[in-house]
């Protein structure tokens, strides 16, 4: 669950510049329980395309995730660092993955009214090459319903998003880590021990400071966490929080002066605050949870958002889809047939 970080110090954000990322999941084998983190290097202006990824997770797909895919020009993102000898073709980086995860131990599964309560779980936003999270998201039986963003300026607006979305999601990373180094860091207090100290105090006082923004990315209070990096099933899903990104992006872009063609945000961008029912929910037994389901029915009426499945259309009708035929454009990616990157038996024998 290890979030993708931004080095704000070793990157460039101005036009011709590269910003350097740390802790992109690539190369690892999910199967055996390892994941890869890497470095890699991004240049913003040379997005070429974004989109709304939504992983039905079984089931109805009304429970979907969500989550942004950007994909870059030739030469627009790498990988840095080796990995020893491998076969094949060379190491690309051809698109990113951004997606919210609700951050839990390994072996820990998600429930989504326990979710219900901030303090369950963090946010993480984690960082993958395109083929890596296609990967595990095959292997979970789990498609990709692929659309089209649109968003004011064209490629200033992707690179705008792109931005948006490293400094929310950083933003976030570095916030969790600051409290969750100082809890581990004093430890052993609570049962009456002196917690840490000495050597060991000094290493966790180094690793906070390097937990907080070397620089301060944004002074947006938009694409500011702060108090609020727990996840919420309602509020602060991975749809939500792709959606939250897309809408704060609109705004900025909109706010800059790009001409918006009728694109607009999908609602006001601003995280909510939960409401004593939902954390009611969280620890209630079944008859608790259906007391308070006519509740979450009419939370949802007010803000349909909060169902992943209704974020498309709402999207749409902010003018932010591109369309094809008067239809938003749509493909659905399987590992049974055809992937982003072609069919899979063309893959799987090279």
């Amino acid at each position: 669950m290890v979030p993708l970080l931004v080095d704000w110090n070793g990157s460039d954000f101005s036009p011709g510049g590269e910003v350097l990322l740390l802790g992109v999941n690539h190369g690892g084998n999910p199967l055996s329980g390892v994941t890869e983190l890497r470095s890699a290097v991004i240049r913003p202006e040379m997005v070429a395309e974004v989109q709304f990824v939504m992983v039905p997770l079984g089931g109805p797909e009304v429970f979907s995730h969500g989550q942004l895919r950007f994909i870059f020009e030739e030469g627009g993102a790498r990988l840095r660092g080796g990995r020893g000898e491998i076969a094949g073709e060379s190491e690309t980086l051809y698109d990113l993955v951004l997606s919210w995860e609700a951050w839990r131990p390994p072996g820990v599964d998600y429930h989504m009214i326990r979710g219900m309560d901030p303090r369950t779980y963090e946010l993480s936003c984690r960082g993958y090459s395109g083929p890596q999270r296609f990967l595990e998201d095959a292997l979970m039986n789990r498609d990709w319903n692929v659309f089209k963003l649109r968003l004011p300026g064209g490629r200033e607006g992707y690179a705008e998003l792109l931005r948006v979305a490293l400094a929310i999601g950083d933003g976030a990373a570095r916030s969790s880590l600051a409290w969750m180094i100082e809890q581990a860091a004093g430890q052993g207090k609570d049962d009456g021990g002196e917690g840490a100290d000495g050597a060991e105090l000094d290493a966790w006082r180094s690793l906070r400071e390097r937990a907080l923004p070397a620089v301060a990315p944004d002074d947006d209070p938009r694409v500011d966490l702060t108090g609020k990096t727990g996840y919420h099933s309602l509020l602060r899903s991975c749809a939500n929080m792709s959606l939250y990104t897309i809408d704060v992006a609109v705004a900025r872009l909109i706010e800059a002066g790009f001409p918006s063609g009728g694109m607009r945000t999908t609602q006001t961008p601003e995280l909510r605050n939960e409401d004593a029912w939902m954390i009611e929910m969280a620890a209630a037994d079944l008859a608790g949870i259906l007391l308070r389901v006519p509740r979450a029915a009419a939370y949802a009426r007010r803000h349909p958002t909060v169902i992943p499945i209704l974020i498309p259309g709402a999207l749409e009708k902010a003018g932010l889809l591109v369309l094809e035929d008067g239809r938003p454009w749509k493909t659905r990616y399987s590992v049974r047939n055809e992937t982003p990157w072609g069919h899979r038996w063309h893959l799987l024998i090279r």
